[in-house]
């Protein structure tokens, strides 16, 4: 095992944790204070995920044949310049492009860095170390989460043009760090050819039942979730009228409860259906206390929702991992990112008409029904077949 890249993918996945989190608990603020429309907010959204959709699986081939380790390093960099941008061209053009970077330079790190992470755990030894990796990587970029949104809550309180200003300095940052990880030529596609994907690549995907689940399971709960990670704080500031500096406080209190439970949840992935059908039943249930419940059940709501959907990904991870090996890995993992990409642009979509036609709360209604349903579809999708 190579501990030296598990090493910096935990910290790699902390920064890019840590400049998300900032900004996550206070971007809408920021956009609305540049007179960006309820709608324009979900356009922005959905502009960043297409970017993702348009480029995650040219730069999955591009990682497999070219180097994780690169494509880590260009991803973080554009990090960066999307930061800068952010910083600079505050309106909705501005915006705009920034989205698109950023979209972009997640597309070059999503796949890559977990292939790369993967790759360095000796194969006799992944089933059993999957599991493991995937729980500590939630505690570390929840960690990072909880800590940028405690200090995004305080920067939009204090110096609200500052918000995006980490971004440029944790993308080159990250760039740094990644120069450090080690990468086998052995790892690597080295075949000529087309950057699209192969009949290989689709049969390894299509032609599997549990990862064509686990992939619909993605793209639904990207469709479920996204509403919610849109307006919430919308909802919270200028519905229930909230102060914003309690903002990185209440999504800080959810990932607190990912900290504690991470290693012990991860010994529940095995009973897949079970684990992931109670988690995406109590996002959908914090949800609806976010939008119907008094205040203090409302909190409770959105925290515990916070906390749940972060404990899905590892799960699914971990059995994607199990079931794709080969030089095509992070080409694979780059189809699943797609598929929670195209969720999340269809949800962003529709959620950005539904709030401009009835309101935030009604989009709130809309998403509680998408997380049920998405409850039914894993049950009775994953129920017959083990873990």
């Amino acid at each position: 095992m190579n501990y030296r890249n598990i090493r910096l993918f935990y910290g790699l996945e902390a920064i890019l944790a840590l400049s998300g989190g900032i900004i996550l608990p206070v971007y809408v603020l920021y956009f609305r204070a540049s007179q960006v429309t309820l709608f324009q907010v979900a356009l922005l959204a959905a502009v960043f995920e297409a970017s993702i959709i348009l480029f995650e699986v040219p730069t999955g081939r591009f990682a497999d044949r070219f180097g994780r380790r690169l494509s880590t390093v260009i991803g973080f960099g554009l990090m960066g310049v999307a930061g800068l941008i952010f910083s600079i061209y505050r309106d909705f053009h501005g915006f705009l492009a920034a989205e698109i970077i950023m979209g972009i330079g997640e597309s070059f790190i999503s796949g890559a860095l977990e292939a790369l992470a993967v790759e360095s755990v000796a194969p006799g030894k992944r089933p059993n170390v999957l599991a493991g990796l995937f729980a500590n990587r939630t505690v570390f970029r929840t960690s990072g989460l909880l800590a940028g949104m405690i200090l995004g809550g305080f920067i939009i309180s204090h110096w609200p043009e500052a918000v995006f200003w980490p971004m440029i300095f944790l993308g080159g940052t990250g760039a740094f760090l990644a120069l450090a990880l080690r990468e086998r030529q052995a790892d690597l596609e080295i075949t000529a050819g087309t950057h699209l994907p192969s009949k290989s690549t689709l049969k390894a995907i299509f032609g599997n039942r549990l990862v064509m689940i686990l992939f619909g399971a993605g793209l639904l709960a990207n469709f479920a979730f996204e509403p919610a990670d849109q307006y919430w704080q919308v909802m919270f500031s200028e519905i229930r009228h909230i102060p914003p500096v309690y903002f990185g406080i209440m999504t800080a209190a959810g990932l607190s409860l990912v900290v504690l439970t991470g290693k012990l949840t991860s010994r529940l992935y095995r009973y897949l259906s079970g684990y992931l059908s109670i988690a995406m039943l109590i996002a959908a249930a914090g949800m609806f206390l976010a939008a119907v419940g008094p205040s203090g059940s409302a909190i409770a709501g959105i925290i515990a929702y916070f906390a749940v959907r972060e404990l899905i990904r590892p799960a699914i991870s971990t059995h994607l991992n199990r079931s794709f090996e080969g030089e095509k890995r992070a080409t694979y993992l780059s189809f699943y990112n797609l598929t929670c990409s195209i969720g999340e642009v269809a949800a962003g979509l529709l959620a950005g008409i539904l709030a401009a036609w009835q309101g935030v709360v009604f989009v709130f209604y809309f998403a509680v029904v998408a997380g049920l349903f998405l409850t039914g579809f894993v049950w009775t999708g994953l129920r017959r077949k083990p873990a």
